[in-house]
C-alpha cells in the first residue's frame, strides 16, 4: 500500500527554499572568509558577502511559496527579515557619507558624528535581527529545536562584538598586534555563524519529513 500526503506539494517548496537560502550564506560565510586574506578586494560600496546573505534573509522570509517562509509570512517576523537584508545593502552607504575625503576633513564633530552613525547602524541591525530571530523561534516553521537556531547565532555575533567594542576602550594598552588578533578573530566566529545556519538550513531540508509520504509495501 502507498500513501502520499498531500502537503508534499509544500515539503518540496520547502526544501527548494532552505536548501538555496542555506546555501547562499554557505557561500556567504567561505567569501567572506576568503576576502578577509585579500585586504582591498571587495565589490563597493557593499561586500560580495552581504549581498549574499541579504539574499539569502530575504529568499528565508518570502520563501518559494509560503511553506518554505522561516517566519510563515507573519508580517512582524517577514519585514524584519526583509528590513534586515536591506539595512546590511544600505549601512555601508550610509558609512560612506561619514568617511573623511583626507585627513585635513577629520575633526572633534566629525569624530562624534561618525561614531553615533556606527552605533546607530549597529543598533538597527541588531534590533531587526532580534525580532526576525525571536519570531522565527516562536512561529516554529522550522523544526525544533532548529527553530532557535538563529537566537543561538545572534548571541554568538552579540557577544562577539560586545567584547570587540570594549576591548578597542583599551586600544593602546591592547597594542596593535592585539587589536588585529581581536578582530580576525570576531570575524572568524561571525563567519562561522553565518555557515552555522546555511549548514543548519540545508540538512533540515534534505532530511525526511515525518508524515509527508509514507511508503509501505507487502507481498501479495
Amino acid at each position: 500500500m502507498i500513501d502520499v500526503d498531500p502537503s508534499g506539494s509544500a515539503v518540496r517548496v520547502r526544501r527548494r527554499t532552505w536548501i538555496v537560502g542555506g546555501s547562499l550564506l554557505v557561500a556567504s560565510a567561505l567569501i567572506a572568509l576568503t576576502l578577509r586574506g585579500l585586504p582591498g578586494v571587495q565589490f563597493a560600496p557593499v561586500s560580495l558577502p552581504d549581498m549574499l546573505f541579504a539574499a539569502g534573509a530575504v529568499i528565508f522570509a518570502i520563501g518559494f511559496g509560503r511553506a518554505g517562509s522561516v517566519t510563515a509570512r507573519r508580517p512582524l517576523g517577514t519585514f524584519a527579515l526583509v528590513g534586515l537584508a536591506v539595512w546590511i545593502l544600505l549601512s555601508p552607504l550610509l558609512l560612506r557619507f561619514t568617511v573623511p575625503v583626507s585627513a585635513e576633513d577629520i575633526s572633534g564633530s566629525f569624530i562624534m558624528f561618525s561614531g553615533m552613525m556606527s552605533i546607530t547602524i549597529e543598533a538597527v541591525s541588531l534590533v531587526l535581527a532580534i525580532i526576525a530571530a525571536t519570531q522565527i523561534a516562536r512561529i516554529r516553521a522550522v523544526p525544533r529545536p532548529w527553530n532557535r537556531a538563529p537566537l543561538w547565532a545572534l548571541v554568538a555575533v552579540a557577544v562577539v562584538r560586545l567584547l570587540r567594542s570594549a576591548f578597542l576602550f583599551g586600544a593602546y594598552a591592547l597594542g596593535q598586534e592585539s587589536l588585529v588578533l581581536l578582530d580576525s578573530l570576531g570575524g572568524l566566529i561571525e563567519a562561522a555563524a553565518v555557515g552555522f545556519l546555511g549548514v543548519v538550513a540545508i540538512v533540515v531540508a534534505v532530511r525526511p519529513v515525518s508524515g509527508s509520504t509514507t511508503v509501505f509495501s507487502s507481498a501479495a
